[in-house]
């Protein structure tokens, strides 16, 4: 009966640890996310004043990190590369859809957090946009998950 105790003992004390990762997850990716919106919104507001190639290319890369970031906060025991994989495919689907021609999507799209949310016309480099910021976000959550695991 002893040796049953401790082990419950060890599981809940797992649960606790896996439950405060989990959190402290969380939260970096709610820190990560409150930096790359600002700067995804400035890249569109002052792309005048950036060089050309961050201008034209760094809104929609910052836009499916973004992406990334919200499901992973939504998941946070999903695997990175899953993570990034749902990301690009939520935002090729949201290209894609530009394609689409309906009004009450069009009325959408024409309001600010429409065309923040939904975009405003198609293109297909944005495709290629979005990968290269799905890959980034993958490759930076594999780093930093691989460092905590080892400390």
């Amino acid at each position: 009966m002893k040796y049953l105790g401790k082990m419950w003992r060890n599981c809940q004390s797992l649960e606790m640890t896996n439950l405060s990762m989990i959190t402290r997850r969380r939260v970096g990716l709610i820190a990560a996310l409150l930096v790359v919106i600002p700067l995804g919104l400035a890249s569109r507001k002052w792309g005048a004043d950036l060089p050309v190639f961050i201008a034209d290319n760094a809104g929609d890369a910052l836009w499916t990190v973004a992406v990334y970031l919200t499901v992973a906060l939504c998941f946070p025991r999903w695997r990175s590369v899953t993570v990034g994989c749902v990301a690009l495919a939520i935002s090729f689907g949201v290209e894609l859809s530009q394609l689409i021609d309906v009004d009450w999507l069009n009325a959408l799209r024409k309001t600010l957090p429409g065309r923040l949310l939904l975009g405003a016309g198609f293109l297909w480099v944005d495709l290629v946009r979005y990968a290269v910021g799905a890959i980034a976000a993958t490759i930076v959550d594999l780093v930093l998950r691989n460092r905590r695991e080892e400390s």
